[in-house]
């Protein structure tokens, strides 16, 4: 009878602690999913980067922000379409006057919109 209650108690255990840790596991999973940085010990992804050809239609130092009228941009399934960016350093705006063409790269940034982390006037 002890034999009994000793397998009823672990089998109970197992049914309480294999969900969760399979839950756990299946969350540590979705962590590292993506290319998002992962601060978890030594692993790493690398942020995507797209790359973008426009024209600029305004730009705000202050806020570090251009409007960029843009071609389509494959990987994102997007359309030509005109898209405020935030940049990455204001210094990238320097030089650079509304109505120039330009190539940039830009990033998804931690909160859901895009980052732009290279802009350069586009070759004639």
């Amino acid at each position: 009878m002890k034999h009994f209650y000793l397998t009823l108690i672990l089998l109970c255990f197992s049914a309480i602690t294999l969900p969760a840790q399979a839950a756990m596991g299946d969350m540590q999973g979705k962590a590292t999913m993506g290319n998002a940085k992962n601060t978890g010990a030594g692993q790493t992804a690398k942020t995507q980067i797209f790359l973008g050809h426009g024209k600029i239609n305004s730009l705000n130092l202050e806020a570090r922000t251009a409007n960029v009228a843009m071609g389509p941009v494959k990987a994102l399934g997007w359309p030509s379409m005109s898209m405020n960016f935030v940049v990455q350093d204001k210094t990238l705006l320097n030089g650079l006057k509304t109505g120039e063409i330009v190539s940039f790269d830009f990033a998804k940034n931690t909160i859901g919109g895009y980052v732009i982390t290279r802009i350069t006037p586009a070759a004639p």
